[in-house]
């Protein structure tokens, strides 16, 4: 009987310790990334605000290097690494649609990727499969040469690009695992 009250009250303080070890490294985890985002002046914002300061320009500091996934958006520089998970329901994709230069891109990156139109203004459509319009506006490439969206997760869906009346077109999927870069294939034509 002795011997089972020791057993239980070694696991007992087993399980107090280790949860005490994960709350700890928790909390210092989410102090690190706070201290990075602060680093670089994206405290206090919701992750679409972060994603929308580093996709609209291009003069982020040098050493920070940003990549945008189906589900996360990662911060690194040359000591530390910050992963925040993009919204459950929301899928973000950037493109840039162009008649001479582009580069072949499937994961998109704020800090590096960059399109052959700047400040232009173009006509969007964004249409599901299931007819449904999703995006129907004048846009404007941003400073990086790239137009951002946030659209519905899971679906299939078809991206038009009207400009100098010239069009661009390409299928797109807003699934896990799904590109979050378009270049090649929105060629005017």
């Amino acid at each position: 009987m002795v011997k089972n009250r020791k057993v239980i009250l070694f696991a007992l303080t087993a399980v107090v310790v280790l949860t005490a070890v994960v709350l700890v490294s928790t909390k210092s985890g989410r102090d690190a990334q706070a201290l990075f985002l602060q680093k670089y002046g994206l405290e206090n914002l919701e992750i679409k605000d972060i994603v929308k300061r580093l996709d609209s320009r291009v003069d982020e500091p040098s050493n920070l290097f940003s990549s945008i996934t189906s589900e996360q958006l990662i911060l690194k520089d040359e000591s530390q690494e910050v992963r925040l998970n993009l919204p459950k329901e929301e899928f973000y994709l950037s493109f840039a649609p162009y008649f001479n230069t582009t580069h072949p891109c499937a994961t998109h990156s704020p800090s590096s990727c960059r399109g052959e139109f700047v400040g232009e203004k173009m006509h969007v459509t964004i249409k599901a499969l299931s007819g449904e319009v999703l995006v129907e506006d004048d846009m404007t490439t941003m400073d990086n040469g790239f137009i951002g969206v946030w659209l519905p997760r899971d679906i299939k869906a078809t991206v038009n690009v009207d400009y100098l009346g010239k069009t661009a077109s390409a299928p797109i999927e807003t699934s896990t695992g799904s590109d979050t870069c378009l270049t090649t294939p929105l060629k005017f034509n």
